[in-house]
């Protein structure tokens, strides 16, 4: 994202521009529209009197919303450019996983406009479909409660993800096929 030493208002906005403190505040008290998670990463858009505004996290966490911060947030002229935003870049990141970058807790696959990861310890399916502008990005936490056994939440994520598919499993890749073979059909069992 750019760094801006005071991110400008879009125009609109009620008042003149605020005060790094007063955004700050804003953006810590605002709404939160939407919330994405990636590769256990996240972007997020925040509602504000000023206006909407999207960021991206630095190493998987959000820093303090504080003066000091504001270089992170980006402004938007509305909230619907900012989940767009919010969506293509998350998508984006998917889209760039390689397989070669996937560990015990990660899986990632890619196909004809789509990609799709899944969190293994914490049970998040992620779909993103299409390219920008048009990018869909869902996510599902699978797991309803800590102690739900392993093989519900499996289930649940595999039929939401062959659900969201815009290519049937004769097109998807073979070892995607694989892992929902072992543990998607294991787990319905």
């Amino acid at each position: 994202m750019t760094a801006h030493p005071h991110p400008p208002i879009p125009s609109g906005a009620i008042g003149s521009q605020p005060s790094d403190h007063d955004l700050a505040e804003a953006l810590a008290t605002g709404t939160v529209l939407l919330e994405l998670p990636y590769r256990g990463h996240r972007t997020q858009v925040v509602a504000t009197p000023y206006g909407a505004f999207g960021r991206r996290d630095r190493l998987g966490c959000f820093l303090e919303i504080a003066a000091q911060t504001m270089h992170q947030w980006t402004p938007f002229p509305n909230p619907e450019a900012a989940t767009a935003w919010c969506r293509n870049t998350a998508a984006a990141s998917l889209y760039g996983m390689t397989p070669a970058r996937v560990d015990q807790n990660f899986a990632v696959w890619h196909g004809n406009g789509w990609s799709v990861e899944i969190d293994l310890r914490r049970q998040r399916y992620i779909i993103a479909v299409g390219l920008h502008p048009g990018t869909t990005y869902e996510v599902l936490a699978a797991r309803e409660t800590p102690d739900e056994p392993l093989a519900a939440a499996e289930a649940r994520g595999w039929a939401w993800l062959i659900d969201k598919m815009p290519e049937p499993l004769t097109h998807w890749p073979t070892s995607m096929v694989d892992e929902y073979c072992r543990r998607g059909l294991l787990a319905a069992e």
